[in-house]
């Protein structure tokens, strides 16, 4: 990792400093089965922290160092966590964080994690843990209410990162660049726990700044690096308006040889490696693939940088699923517009959905990577887990060779473009603090650059005192939106609304929203396309 001098761990001083904490977990009370959050950016010593608390015994809570106090808060007292691990950048929070409990917990710092020659294995609480027992809950975020906590075993995770280590074909002689947070469950199985199985290398920035990340992909001649669509579309935004730009003659070579790969592709012939050697080189002379996951990627964006050579390697998953249940392969095995076929543990089956084509349906899953449950909400997991079935709640259609398309979602979880999954009823229960609104419904509505964007839908109260003017009253709706908001993470903020113009929202009887139906009723509102939600 580079930032404030440059820090270099192996993989045996990673497991030594994680027997020190780990010991230190221990002597502050740290039990079997207990819950330890882990509060830090992307560095080396996170992998610290992981290790220890399974070491330990315990049962890590990685916390999004995005999220505002109060929705950490939250997640602390929700998860009944006995200690919170930090680093020197984070210790404040952390102080602040343990303080404001109600039963404050000891706060141990990353960075003082010494090294340490770590008993054998077996000597460890976390030796007695079988695969069955918990290794992490993930959860969601919220400033009050109940987070979803998704429950992931030994064996879940187990399972998942040895199938990870197949599928990105790494060795000691690779090389990884860490972009997307650790918290996030791709990061950790696929670019923690795969390279860290084989001896691969993880390099870590302090900064995502393009300029820092771009002199370190050549500098330390990057290999393979798992992105999110947002940042491949950036990519390929750049490389497409460097070469596009380009006047005269060399803009006009571009187009020729662009348009001679791009036809040899359609033939299952690539090209691109001959015909733009350059633009490998410029992002890493060792480059190998961009593995995407966490949405969904603009088929065109993976196509025209295989053109030039740059092969991108779609998946998919959640994080319910630990979280890999199809991938793409590099090479022949890679069909862009697919998300692969699934693991080989995996099995996968449609079931029918009302209003979807013969060829589309429901997936389901059954591995052992799904996960055990939601923390504390028995009636949720009974929900998408039945039979053994996980109800993923998206749409998709398998072709003959398994290879997945994802056509749909059917849950209300919105996807942003990072890649970041929004919880709709999280808002809306901030926007149900208002004195000015009688109802809020929040739902995604899609935007050009392959993502999702949190909408609100609000009905105002009658008895509340608002401007007569319609231009005033939005102003005052919007402010009031803004304030609500203010604890939420800024990826999960509302980006634009509208006042309803009914009385009431369509429910239920149990009184739940009908999303569809609100969606349908906005499709054919002024100022909207059939296609923004």
């Amino acid at each position: 990792m580079e930032g404030g001098g440059r820090v270099s761990l192996t993989r045996s001083d990673v497991l030594g400093r994680a027997a020190e904490l780990a010991g230190r977990l221990i002597e502050a009370g740290v039990k079997p089965d207990d819950r330890v959050a882990l509060l830090s950016l992307n560095r080396p010593e996170w992998g610290v922290g992981y290790f220890a608390v399974q070491l330990a015994g315990g049962v890590l809570v990685p916390l999004d160092v995005n999220l505002k106090p109060g929705e950490m808060a939250n997640i602390l007292g929700r998860s009944g966590a006995t200690a919170l691990l930090t680093d020197g950048a984070w210790r404040g929070m952390g102080e602040s964080l343990v303080g404001a409990l109600s039963d404050p917990v000891p706060l141990l710092c990353l960075d003082e994690a010494a090294p340490a020659e770590a008993l054998p294995i077996s000597k460890w609480p976390g030796a007695k843990r079988g695969k069955d027992d918990l290794a992490l809950i993930s959860f969601s975020s919220g400033t009050t209410g109940t987070p979803k906590g998704v429950m992931l075993t030994q064996g879940n995770i187990a399972s998942n990162a040895q199938a990870s280590v197949a599928l990105c074909d790494c060795g000691p002689g690779d090389v990884f660049l860490s972009v997307l947070p650790l918290h996030h469950m791709f990061e950790s199985t696929a670019g923690f726990l795969a390279p860290f199985i084989t001896g691969a290398k993880v390099h870590y920035l302090a900064s995502l700044n393009p300029r820092v990340l771009a002199a370190t992909m050549q500098r330390e001649e990057i290999t393979i690096c798992l992105m999110v669509p947002a940042l491949l579309r950036l990519m390929h935004k750049r490389i497409m308006g460097a070469a596009l730009s380009a006047g005269g003659l060399r803009g006009a070579a571009f187009r020729v040889l662009f348009g001679m790969s791009k036809a040899a592709l359609f033939f299952g012939i690539r090209l691109g490696g001959v015909l733009f050697p350059q633009v490998k080189r410029r992002l890493s002379p060792r480059l190998r693939y961009f593995g995407s996951g966490g949405a969904a990627l603009d088929p065109s964006i993976a196509r025209d940088l295989l053109v030039m050579g740059i092969e991108v390697v779609q998946g998919y998953g959640l994080t319910e699923t630990s979280p890999v249940t199809h991938a793409n392969r590099p090479g022949s095995g890679n069909r862009i517009g697919t998300v692969g076929p699934p693991l080989s543990s995996v099995e996968v089956r449609l079931e029918p959905v009302a209003g979807a084509s013969e060829s589309e349906g429901e997936i389901l899953i059954k591995g052992p990577n799904v996960m055990k449950g939601y923390f504390g909400d028995p009636e949720l997991t009974a929900e998408v887990l039945r039979d053994g079935w996980f109800h993923t709640g998206d749409i998709g259609r398998v072709d003959a060779d398994g290879y997945l398309t994802i056509c749909g979602r059917s849950k209300n979880v919105i996807v942003a473009e990072s890649g970041k999954n929004i919880y709709p009823e999280e808002v809306e229960e901030e926007l149900a603090g208002s004195d000015l609104f009688k109802a809020a419904c929040v739902v995604g509505k899609k935007n050009p650059r392959g993502g999702e964007d949190v909408f609100a839908v609000v009905v105002l109260d009658p008895e509340a005192a608002l401007p007569e003017g319609e231009s005033e009253r939005q102003e005052t709706v919007r402010a009031e939106i803004d304030r609500l908001c203010g604890a939420l993470a800024d990826y999960k903020r509302v980006s634009n609304f509208i006042i309803w113009p009914g009385e009431a929202l369509p429910q239920t009887t149990t009184l739940k929203y009908k999303k569809e139906e609100i969606k349908t009723a906005l499709r054919q509102m002024p100022g909207f396309d059939p296609g923004d939600f």
